[in-house]
């Protein structure tokens, strides 16, 4: 009797361990993320999951580079294993972001797993884990915030990525679902936006929001908490602060967001291209096939220091954006604009004539010289005087004011403008969102607007807005001289109907 008790006796005991660890996992994503999947977590992340696993609604505002969308993926697989039946939301400003990083990374997670009963119930795919009807986890776009509506089950958590550049009109819908049962919502990501619902979150007490902050000096590589080599290795590095001050500036809406994890001090009010709206510019995706305006932007280096920047653009999409030492002889930048300029002309034939637009003041009018000496066919040189009268001298206190309110315009979505779209990449990206963020605007005493001198700048710590130069030219309206017989309303009107002309006619 005795020899056929114990094994019962041993399952039962096996059961009730298994039961207890169970509910342990249930109430604690901190225990359970580093039994599941073999990992690390360092204190912020602990702390972010410990907040998760008590709190209903918490709002996480973070610098770059410290596993925020990680360590959120990982908790959307606890709350889906812990709880029957469970349902985990999660969106992104865009499906990219949903697709390519946040379910990125859960399906990364999927396959580190170490639980077997787990795996082998539940079944990962592009952007949704699902364990059965009415239980599963999935990606939704914001481009609908229908989509929200109508969602119940008895456990529900709602994950939003990059929380900060999410419409209102999401957080509206989402805001109708936690009103019944178990409910989680985690709100992380960059806080890009001085506005909105996750700004709320860290200014309004009575929304509920268990809030944290993780500041890039808060992370391991700072603060010298004791983690592994490997983990370090993959956070917010001293080397990257310090090259984020360098080529951003501490004064820099970016900085803050970035690396300080502090909503920009800046509003539209105040800045040329909010960071909010440059941000979404980089999101955007862009059309296939390429259409619209060809045109380069050349901004010349006045001093070493300084770089020379040429941007391209197709249409509303900026396609290249890439600098050059301050030092380049003005023979060398002329090339350089001319091969763009016939880059742009062979991958986009039959798109009409290429402009190339180059900073002339200073140094810039000897590439001018030399640029209009050429005789290219299909690409016409202009050059530019920032300090220049504007096409539209009433509205503007000089062209270079007109220009960066051009790339305002594009930047700003939803004011009757097709859309910005950033499709270029690479550290002169990052350096042009930093400077356009930054850069200050206000009015005359005419009441025109006028853009910040590069003095001011430089006296606020800010370095040489070379790329955002470069950037607006390649989008500047251009007059040209056999134009100047038939004055500056037929001008705006010739290129309003350039530019805009198709759209406006849908």
């Amino acid at each position: 009797m005795a020899t056929a008790t114990r094994p019962a006796n041993r399952k039962r005991s096996a059961t009730s361990e298994q039961a207890a660890r169970g509910r342990r996992f249930r109430d604690n994503a901190d225990e359970f993320l580093p039994f599941a999947f073999g990992t690390e977590l360092w204190s912020k992340q602990r702390e972010v999951a410990q907040a998760v696993s008590r709190h209903k609604r918490v709002a996480v505002r973070s610098a770059h580079g410290p596993g925020k969308t990680w360590l959120a993926a990982r908790i959307a697989i606890w709350f889906l294993s812990t709880r029957h039946p469970a349902e985990v939301i999660t969106t992104a400003p865009t499906w990219n972001q949903v697709e390519k990083l946040l379910w990125k990374e859960v399906n990364l997670a999927w396959g580190e797993l170490r639980i077997a009963d787990i795996k082998q119930a539940g079944e990962c795919m592009k952007a949704s884990l699902r364990f059965g009807p009415g239980h599963e986890a999935y990606g939704r776009s914001t481009n609908e915030s229908e989509k929200f509506q109508g969602i119940h089950s008895p456990h529900l958590m709602v994950i939003v990525d990059e929380a900060s550049g999410v419409p209102d009109d999401i957080y509206d819908a989402i805001a109708s679902l936690g009103t019944g049962g178990e409910y989680r919502e985690l709100l992380i990501g960059n806080p890009l936006r001085p506005a909105g619902r996750f700004y709320d979150a860290f200014q309004k007490p009575q929304l509920g929001y268990h809030c944290i902050s993780i500041p890039a000096s808060s992370t391991p590589n700072f603060t010298g908490e004791d983690v592994s080599a490997a983990l370090a290795a993959h956070l917010t590095s001293r080397e990257w602060v310090e090259e984020a001050k360098a080529t951003w500036g501490e004064d820099t809406p970016l900085y803050q967001a970035k690396v300080l994890a502090e909503f920009p001090a800046e509003d539209a009010e105040a800045v040329i291209v909010p960071l909010a709206w440059i941000e979404a510019a980089r999101e955007r995706e862009a059309s296939d096939p390429l259409t619209g305006n060809l045109q380069v932007g050349v901004d010349v280096a006045r001093f070493g220091g300084d770089s020379t920047s040429i941007a391209e653009r197709v249409g509303t999409t900026l396609t290249s954006l890439t600098s050059y030492p301050g030092d380049t002889p003005a023979p060398q930048v002329a090339g350089l604009a001319a091969q763009a300029a016939r880059r742009l002309a062979h991958t986009h034939k039959g798109s009409g004539e290429v402009l190339v637009a180059v900073d002339e003041g200073g140094v810039g009018g000897g590439t001018v010289d030399i640029l209009h000496a050429r005789s290219d066919n299909g690409v016409r040189y202009v050059g530019v005087q920032f300090g220049g009268g504007a096409i539209d001298r009433d509205r503007f206190a000089n062209k270079r004011a007109e220009m960066f309110w051009n790339l305002r315009e594009y930047a700003e979505a939803g004011n009757g403008y097709p859309d910005l779209v950033v499709a270029a990449t690479g550290a002169e990206v990052d350096r042009l969102t930093a400077q356009v963020s930054g850069m200050r605007y206000g009015y005359d005493a005419k009441g025109r607007v006028k853009i910040e001198s590069k003095d001011s700048m430089r006296a606020r710590g800010l370095p040489s807005p070379d790329e955002a130069d470069a950037g607006a030219l390649a989008f500047t309206p251009l007059e040209f001289e056999e134009q100047d017989t038939i004055g500056i309303e037929d001008v705006l009107e010739d290129w309003v109907d350039d530019e805009f002309g198709g759209w406006m006619d849908e």
